[in-house]
């Protein structure tokens, strides 16, 4: 078969098959991933982002405008160090082709400033990377494509470079030399290749007999478990990623900015936007340095050391998911491992991440500003697709639990992500707790328990409507105003009760619906009456545990915890600020008792 010449939809095929071959091998890629931290994503990161870089993109006959289209697709859609470096790799392509066809010279000479584009996004590069095989790839092809003007012959007389290049990616590099496999990112990379030499020499037709991830020593990585792999838990906690968008950002100011931020960065330029990658112990102010260059938008923040203890040190077989709107202190929710989906906020012109990328205390500046008042809302799709596919390399279930659908879209995004999953042979169970909060935290610490006690999926899932109905939430607020900031109140109620100087206690029903359960004409009345309250049910249904929430207001809330202890005879279980998004609502000075019956 003659290919000379690639056209646009041609090449797109390449990348589609490129990218259905990394899909096929992620649990390999995952299991093996060891640099730059050993997280346990490498192959969710990189198939997510190319799967989501095409599908966004529409193919067209010239190879410089799909090529175009794929690196602006691929720069939003990027996950994790490999998927930006991969970006980065697709942006330097794209710069180096210009015309509506493309021939092997020209490939090669694109693929070289692809890799030259790709190193100077990463500010400390190594060797024995991903970056290394993309270099050793393009010296391949300068080398061969001058005589061999056939595509299908030029990819496959490199296919051995690459292989060579990927076996010595173990010895040179100290950490993959430790743990006995090849780098992750680096293995990725050839498997995007090798699906594209696929489509070449087939159509598009999937080879079952072709590359397997190569043997290293008397191991097999592809076999590679994830014990096997297991090192120490990543020295920071979160990888962090954002976007940047504008026509003249300076990139070298951007690396500047956040050069004391953390390890691994990765500041990728594409057409019209800057993305960044890094390894940090504060993300919010990652993104807070961000926001001086414009709006700040595609965030994601991943917890490393849960994601090592996916890999390496799980407490039950069934992993347990909620919301940001599930206030469980950081203490819990680590010994616990449970997952928590950011839901969205929108200030100041940028995109955050609930608890992650912007704090309670930070939003409520925001929301005493002058600007529009902040908004929230529920987490994009692909938030829970990335999410369960990861957990179903470690977990046999998953079990899902979330804030009310009466209040948000959560769950049901929640839902039909899980149902995708299940197609695909995933074992996701999605409940509506009907609760939020610190009540939300309590039925998803019950569920912890129960899945660390050896109960199966079907028990819990049985067992959470039972635990939601123990649930209580008892919310005293100051005022409605941030209520009817929000919509959640009319204005009328607001200046009702800000005129008569009424100090409401919010609750939520049986249907997850928030409801005005009390009120009193001071503070200090409100927070006799929580304790009352809370007595009552104690002595109707024995406490198993309570716990004490607030809205900036930690004084408040230790005094609450002292009287609440004096009346039960028994110490809160925790206490806690809320998540930014509830104390949208709430606004500061709030404060809260939840409680779960035994």
């Amino acid at each position: 078969m003659s290919m000379t010449v690639l056209d646009g939809y041609q090449l797109y095929g390449f990348f589609r098959a490129g990218s259905r071959r990394v899909g096929e091998s992620r649990k390999r890629l995952d299991e093996i991933n060891v640099f730059p931290v050993p997280d346990g994503d490498t192959g969710t990161n990189l198939s997510s982002t190319l799967a989501a870089a095409l599908a966004s993109t529409v193919p067209e006959a010239s190879v410089s405008s799909t090529l175009g289209a794929l690196a602006d697709a691929v720069m939003i859609s990027a996950r994790g160090n490999s998927g930006v470096i991969f970006a980065q790799f697709v942006s330097g392509l794209s710069e180096g082709v210009a015309s509506t066809e493309l021939r092997t010279r020209d490939f090669a000479a694109a693929v070289r400033r692809a890799y030259e584009r790709a190193k100077a996004a990463i500010t400390d590069p190594r060797d024995g990377t991903m970056l290394s095989v993309i270099e050793d790839w393009a010296i391949s092809l300068a080398r061969s494509a001058h005589e061999l003007p056939n595509f299908i012959e030029l990819i496959g007389a490199t296919r051995e470079d690459l292989r060579r290049s990927l076996y010595s990616t173990t010895e040179r590099l100290a950490e993959l030399k430790a743990a006995g496999v090849v780098d992750a990112g680096a293995a990725g990379f050839v498997e995007f290749v090798e699906g594209g030499h696929d489509f070449l020499t087939t159509g598009g037709a999937w080879d079952d007999e072709g590359y397997e991830l190569p043997a290293v020593g008397e191991r097999a990585a592809a076999e590679a478990s994830p014990d096997h792999c297991a090192s120490s838990p990543p020295r920071l906690r979160y990888c962090a990623e954002a976007m940047v968008e504008g026509s003249a950002l300076d990139v070298e100011a951007v690396r500047g900015a956040l050069a004391g931020a953390g390890d691994s960065l990765i500041v990728a330029r594409g057409r019209s936007r800057v993305r960044i990658h890094v390894h940090t112990d504060d993300p919010e102010d990652v993104m807070a340095d961000l926001s001086r260059f414009g709006a700040v938008s595609g965030q994601k923040v991943d917890d490393m050391r849960l994601q090592y203890a996916d890999a390496h040190d799980r407490v039950s077989r069934t992993a347990i998911v909620t919301d940001t709107a599930c206030d469980l202190p950081d203490e819990l929710m680590e010994r616990h491992r449970v997952h928590a989906v950011p839901l969205l906020l929108s200030a100041g012109g940028s995109e955050y991440l609930d608890k992650l990328t912007l704090s309670s205390e930070s939003l409520g500046r925001v929301a005493e500003g002058e600007g529009a008042f902040p908004k929230t809302s529920q987490p994009p799709a692909h938030f829970f697709s990335r999410l369960y596919a990861y957990l179903g390399g470690y977990y046999d279930d998953v079990i899902a639990l979330h804030l009310p659908a009466a209040l948000s879209g959560t769950c049901e995004a929640s839902r039909r992500e899980a149902s995708s999953a299940n197609r695909a042979g995933g074992h996701v169970r999605v409940i509506d707790s009907r609760h939020l909060s610190g009540s939300l935290g309590l039925v998803v610490l019950r569920a912890a328990e129960a899945a660390e006690a050896g109960a199966s999926a079907d028990e819990i899932a049985e067992a959470a409507p039972l635990w939601s109905a123990k649930a209580r939430i008892l919310v005293s607020v100051t005022s409605l105003r941030y209520m009817v900031k929000g919509g959640r109140v009319s204005p009328l109620k607001g200046l009702l009760a800000k005129a008569l100087n009424l100090k409401p206690i919010v609750s939520v029903d049986g249907a997850g619906k928030s409801s005005l359960y009390g009120k009193s004409f001071s503070e200090k009345a409100n927070l006799r009456k929580l304790v009352v309250m809370a007595a009552e049910i104690h002595r109707r249904e024995p406490l198993r545990y309570y716990a004490v929430g607030h809205s900036a207001a930690p004084e408040k809330a230790a005094a609450l915890a002292a009287e609440l202890e004096r009346t039960l005879g028994f110490p809160p279980l925790f206490i806690t600020g809320i998540s930014s998004v509830v104390a949208l609502n709430a606004g500061p000075g709030a404060v809260s008792v939840v409680t779960m019956s035994e």
